[in-house]
This record gives C-alpha cells, sequence and structure tokens, in this order.
C-alpha cells in the first residue's frame, strides 16, 4: 500500500440521522420528520417513486436517503397515493420515478446504496431501467464517495467507530474523495486502497480485486465492487485484521487496526489518517 496522498478536498453532505439508524438496525423504519413529510404527493424537494410506469398510479414520496426500506408490511416504506400499487411495499415494486429535488438521486438495486444504479438529475422524470423496474432497494440524495463508503461499512455491521476508522485510511490512500480509480504516480497502488500490481490488485491467487470484480460481474473501477473486495478480504483472510478492527472502540484504535494490519504501510501518517476518520465520524454518524 502506499501512504503519501495528496488531500483533495470535498464537500461533506451530511446524510439524514434517519439513514444511518436504518441502516444500523436493519429495520427500514420512517422517523417522525421523514414520516411527516410523506402523504402519498410528489411535492416540491422530494423523490418520488410511481407504482406504474410514466409516472401512475401511487406514489411514495422522500426527502432523504434511504438505505432499505423494508419489504413487510407494517414496517415497510410503502405506496401511499390514491391508484394502483396504494398500500404496497416500495421495495422491489417501483417502476417509475420523478425527482423534485434540488439534488441528483441514485436508485440501487440492493439495500445499502449497492449494485446495479441508476442516477435521477434534479427535476427530472424517469421510468426506471430494466434491471432497476420492480428491482430497488434504496435511494441515495447525492451521496459523495465518503458518505457512500461510511454508510456501506455500517451496513456490513461494524461500528460508526470503526467505519470511520476505515474511511479515514481509505482518505489517506485514494484522496480524500476516495477515488476508485486512483492509481499511485509511478507506482503498483490502485484503487480506493492502493492494492498493488503484482499482488492484491490483479495477481494473488483468490485475493486479488481484478479477479473478485471478474466473480461478481463488475468493473474493477467501481466504487461499490471495491468496498465489497475489502469486506471479501477481511472476511476471507484472518492476517488482513478483522478481529481487532471489530474489538476497536475508538477511532485511533481503529485506524491503528485497519492501517496496520490492512493496509500494512510503512510510514502510515497515522496522524493524518485519524485526522481524516474523525472528520468522517463527525460529518455522518
Amino acid at each position: 500500500m502506499t501512504t503519501n496522498r495528496s488531500a483533495r478536498r470535498t464537500a461533506l453532505l451530511l446524510a439524514p440521522l434517519a439513514t444511518f439508524v436504518m441502516i444500523l438496525a436493519g429495520v427500514a423504519l420512517p422517523s417522525t420528520a421523514q414520516a411527516a413529510g410523506r402523504d402519498g404527493v410528489c411535492n416540491d424537494g422530494e423523490f418520488c417513486y410511481y407504482y406504474n410506469s410514466d409516472q401512475a398510479g401511487s406514489v411514495s414520496d422522500f426527502t432523504g436517503s434511504i438505505g432499505d426500506y423494508g419489504a413487510t408490511q407494517p414496517g415497510c416504506y410503502e405506496f401511499r397515493g390514491p391508484g394502483n400499487g396504494q398500500g404496497i411495499c416500495v421495495k422491489n415494486n417501483a417502476a417509475s420515478v420523478h425527482n423534485r429535488s434540488t439534488k441528483p438521486v441514485t436508485v440501487y438495486y440492493n439495500s445499502d446504496y449497492q449494485g446495479t444504479s441508476q442516477t435521477i438529475p434534479a427535476g427530472a422524470r424517469s421510468n426506471l431501467v430494466t434491471a432497476l423496474k420492480n428491482n430497488n432497494a434504496s435511494h441515495g440524495f447525492s451521496l459523495n464517495n465518503q458518505q457512500a463508503a461510511f454508510n456501506y461499512f455500517v451496513g456490513a455491521g461494524y461500528t460508526k467507530v470503526q467505519s470511520a476508522g476505515i474511511v479515514g485510511n481509505l482518505m489517506q490512500e485514494s484522496g480524500s474523495s476516495i477515488d476508485p480509480r486512483a492509481s499511485q504516480p509511478g507506482g503498483a497502488g490502485r484503487g480506493i486502497a492502493q492494492w498493488s500490481v503484482g499482488g492484491r490488485w490483479d495477481r494473488y491467487a483468490n485475493d486479488n480485486a481484478v479477479w473478485y470484480a471478474n466473480q461478481q460481474g463488475q468493473s474493477v473501477w467501481s466504487l461499490s465492487l471495491q468496498l465489497k473486495f475489502i469486506t471479501y478480504e477481511l472476511n476471507t483472510f484472518s492476517a488482513y485484521g478483522k478481529s481487532t478492527l471489530r474489538a476497536a472502540t475508538t477511532i485511533d484504535a481503529a485506524v491503528r487496526a485497519f492501517e496496520s494490519r490492512f493496509e500494512i504501510c510503512g510510514d502510515c501518517q497515522h496522524a493524518t489518517r485519524v485526522r481524516y476518520a474523525q472528520q468522517v465520524y463527525n460529518a455522518y454518524a
């Protein structure tokens, strides 16, 4: 892994707290604030699903990102407006959308902002693409890579402190924007964790990003693929320190566990990684 990365500033977009609560709990229960705004009418500032194509049928309206809608009543997010589909859970049942917010919104095939996706520009109406029609499991309002990575690791079962520790390391490795296309100038590092060409990027048996991408049928340069590869490595190879990371209760300990066992860096610039991790925790926890 590489150790020196220039800090490229990105805006930290603060996601609704309800998203993190739902991801941690694994249950999609509406928060009071969101429930109050969800009236089955597609209003200004909202992202709306429709049960039928071409913005027809019952509406389910949202004002923030949702990592999992829930699949059964009474706990799921449902279509609330009049028309076909009213009362049915939104998850895997939407055919079209209208984004009346001022931000792009991305619809995902899987929960926790993963899998095949379609981004709907601000103000746009659209039918969901074939892969996502009746296969919608989460959506995110203009998630940046820091936030998407943090959400992913929380959704994978790590605490917010541990997730921030991982993301702080990734910011040091691939730049503060967490760039999945990061390539070490004149060196072997690639991707958000700067896996090395000739090793964990493309060579080690059953432990390289290119091989894993082929197994998953995704681009190796995809953020979601690289995040999944990190969890694959942590879950599969004990030497990468999952047990130490899961035992961490402070940001400093979480950063140290990941940098020493997963990144295996030399001059890790530990203080910078901790600073990045604290920024992530302050913004998204």
